[in-house]
């Protein structure tokens, strides 16, 4: 592979210099640099027009507009029925070319630009362009030349975008295969290595191993009879990344199926100490309810008899209130009824003086008149 650094570029001339002569550049934004056996390829200058998709753009060179592929790329196609990820991989490219941008196209030595097949290593701002897109996730290692000078470093940009889980390796996207398996991967490495410690969470834990194996299952079935573009990105990924997901998600379902073992283990012996917990609480709560019971037992017995005892005092006080007032009464009917007797003795006392005194008046006035 011949390094497209402009230093590779400019030894490269000096030894075409002095082993056939000089080699004259025709145009400001062309160049040229020699493979092993001589030939002369050109290095083309330009701008970018627009991009059209995720490996594909138009540019300027020397006023002429030419459609350029990214070499050694395959991006998803965008169009009117676009493939997984294709818009995005559009912008990306969009985001690393923009419009106006200045590029270098560096080619495969055997395949030099043509009218219909124009792949090149596109140079931006000191970026690889090829290997951009792809370390983004948004495009995947094509050998699609005679030698494939970039594919190693756009197959190291796809493994990078792999570790980083972006672009089509992006489980959280919908359409991407990865969306198929790691899902359950996530749930599982999100599930609670420590014991669970109520039985709530025992049986919550449960239920989320026993999901994982259901969706694992699932998700191996799906990745088993899954059906992908042939000649896409897609495709590209699922061939090498199928057997690998089998694996990862096989080993998730025996991890979780490993890890049910244990939590219902832990499950049993919580419930039997909940049966237990729970059984003491009811004597604990039947003990407490007879003592209560029986405190307030005591307490109405006690209470009646106070009222009782109240009552029979209440009944004495009123009976001695009641002899009390007869006892009363009788001796004040006594004493009137001497008052009585000695009004009567007193009046028939001066009744009598009275009838002597009217009887000694007339007695006087008798003596008087006689002779």
């Amino acid at each position: 592979m011949v390094d497209p650094s402009p230093l590779n570029y400019r030894t490269l001339k000096k030894a075409a210099a002095m082993t056939l002569g000089a080699v004259v550049l025709t145009s400001s934004l062309a160049g040229c640099r020699m493979n092993f056996k001589d030939n002369y390829v050109p290095e083309l200058a330009g701008k970018v027009v627009r991009v059209v998709d995720g490996d594909t753009f138009v540019a300027d060179i020397d006023g002429k507009e030419k459609t350029v592929d990214l070499l050694n790329v395959m991006a998803p196609v965008d169009g009117d029925d676009p493939e997984c990820l294709a818009p995005e991989a559009t912008k990306a490219l969009a985001s690393v070319l923009p419009e106006g941008a200045k590029v270098r196209l560096e080619y495969d030595d055997q395949m030099p630009p043509k009218r219909k097949n124009n792949k090149a290593a596109v140079f931006s701002a000191g970026t690889f362009a090829n290997e951009e897109i792809a370390k983004e996730g948004f495009a995947v290692a094509e050998k699609d030349s005679p030698n494939n000078p970039y594919y190693d470093r756009v197959l190291t940009a796809q493994n990078k975008a792999k570790t980083d889980g972006k672009g089509l390796f992006d489980g959280s996207r919908d359409c991407t295969v990865a969306a198929t398996v790691e899902p359950a991967i996530k749930r599982m490495k999100d599930v609670s290595k420590a014991p669970p410690t109520t039985v709530e969470s025992a049986a919550d834990m449960v239920d989320d191993l026993t999901s994982i194996v259901n969706d694992g299952n699932a998700a191996k079935d799906t990745l088993t009879g899954m059906q992908v573009k042939e000649g896409s990105a897609q495709a590209v990924v699922y061939a090498s990344e199928r057997a690998g997901w089998e694996k990862q998600i096989s080993r998730t379902i025996n991890e979780a199926q490993e890890r049910m073992k244990v939590v219902k283990g832990e499950q049993k012996k919580l419930v039997a100490e909940k049966k237990a917990e729970d059984k003491r609480k009811a004597e604990i709560a039947k003990a407490a309810a007879e003592r209560e019971a029986a405190e307030r037992a005591a307490a109405e017995a006690r209470a009646e008899a106070e009222a009782e005892a109240k009552a029979a005092k209440d009944k004495a006080d009123q009976k001695k209130a009641e002899e009390s007032k007869k006892a009363e009464e009788s001796e004040k009917a006594e004493e009137s009824k001497k008052a009585e007797e000695s009004k009567k003795a007193e009046e028939s006392k001066k009744a009598e003086e009275s009838k002597k005194a009217e009887e000694s008046k007339k007695a006087k006035e008798a003596d008087k008149g006689k002779p």
